[in-house]
């Protein structure tokens, strides 16, 4: 079984995401996988010491969005965790503020078990073809916990 912290939209908020790892590690325990949706991931960086003074050997994920001006990072990310696959991505190149379909369309084109994404600040999870999960905004207290299984995804919201 694998453990995914899910954080989107901290905008510079980097105490508040902090905070919510800590409420994650209290409730959950450690994380084998951190993942920035985009659009703060200056503050995901910014975080790198304090997630691995918890979890020296968790794998740290971030893709770009569209307010990560100048960042490095890929605008998607395919990652495969406890033979599930998993696209991840900021969603605004998916225009997921009208509709989910481009993406859930985008995720089984690459045979994905879920989407991760952000953008529209609103958490959800939401079974499609894929699971698609948004953890909502992490400045606004918000993030989501995936537990992978045997190629199976599931997911939580945690809304403070």
């Amino acid at each position: 079984m694998i453990r995914a912290a899910v954080f989107s939209d901290s905008h510079g908020e980097d105490v508040n995401l902090r905070w919510l790892m800590e409420q994650c590690w209290k409730f959950y325990g450690r994380m084998d996988v951190y993942v920035h949706c985009g659009d703060g991931n200056a503050d995901f960086q910014r975080a790198e010491n304090f997630i691995r003074a918890r979890d020296p050997h968790a794998l740290l994920i971030g893709v770009k969005g569209n307010c990560d001006f100048g960042a490095d990072l890929p605008d998607t990310e395919e990652i495969t965790l406890e033979g599930a696959k998993l696209l991840i991505t900021h969603g605004h190149r998916f225009q997921v503020k009208s509709t989910y379909a481009a993406l859930d369309l985008e995720a089984r084109r690459r045979g994905c078990a879920a989407a991760l994404f952000g953008h529209t600040h609103v958490a959800c999870v939401e079974q499609r073809g894929v699971l698609l999960v948004n953890p909502g905004s992490a400045a606004n207290d918000s993030m989501a916990v995936l537990t992978i299984r045997d190629g199976k995804v599931s997911a939580e919201i945690m809304d403070f």
